[in-house]
């Protein structure tokens, strides 16, 4: 039964994989690195203090920091080491099938996936938190294609995607309860100022914006944005 499901996991990796592009390798290259995601988080900064001043925005950036460092470091600084599951691109008895994109192989662990956890974590909170529909199917995408770009780059099993994606949901969950559990007795009232609020569009606006000159500049990177 275990061999049955390291062979899917395997096989399915492969076919998201294999079908490589050099234009698609470098989208694919600059979208899984963070810096060209910045301007979306100091979109996120400025919604957070324009719409519920400067206390509201410390207690929410505070709560978005716990989050985020939870899901990295479980998954980073335990998981990884603890299951001590070879990257695809790591795997001696598989790394041979694996497509690299500019050799990037990651770390030497994959289980499980960082970028997935961390994705899944600020999605969640962010999506409970900003209750805005739009932003709700962008932010999906936005982690899906996260999830995918890894796979793309051969650096992670759907194994270690999934279990990545549970854990952030988890841990994003927990802390959205946690951020209004405690709210009401710092700030007196039950309401969240970031619900439905209209400043969202800025974040939606900077995020497709983001998609769309990763399409349309790619090719022309002689460098990666990580």
């Amino acid at each position: 039964m275990f061999e049955s499901l390291l062979e899917l996991d395997r096989s399915v990796l492969l076919f998201f994989n294999q079908a490589h592009t050099l234009y698609w390798d470098q989208v694919m290259w600059i979208y899984t690195g963070r810096l060209v995601w910045i301007p979306l988080f100091l979109s996120m900064l400025y919604v957070a203090f324009r719409s519920g001043g400067w206390r509201e925005a410390l207690w929410m950036v505070a709560m978005a920091v716990v989050v985020v460092v939870l899901c990295d470091q479980v998954s980073s600084s335990i998981f990884k080491p603890l299951v001590a599951r070879y990257r695809p691109t790591r795997d001696p008895d598989f790394s041979c099938y694996v497509t690299l994109v500019h050799d990037y192989r990651g770390g030497l662990y994959g289980f499980f996936s960082s970028h997935a956890s961390n994705a899944a974590g600020i999605v969640m909170f962010t999506v409970l938190l900003f209750r805005n529909r739009f932003y709700t199917v962008a932010s999906v995408v936005w982690a899906l294609l996260t999830c995918y770009s890894r796979l793309y780059l051969g650096v992670h099993y759907p194994g270690d995607i999934l279990a990545g994606l549970l854990w952030g949901s988890l841990v994003g969950y927990g802390g959205y309860l946690l951020y209004c559990s405690v709210r009401p007795a710092l700030f007196g009232r039950r309401v969240s100022p970031y619900a439905g609020c209209r400043e969202v569009r800025i974040i939606n606006i900077v995020l497709c914006a983001t998609f769309l000159f990763i399409l349309a500049t790619a090719s022309l990177w002689n460098f990666s944005l990580h």
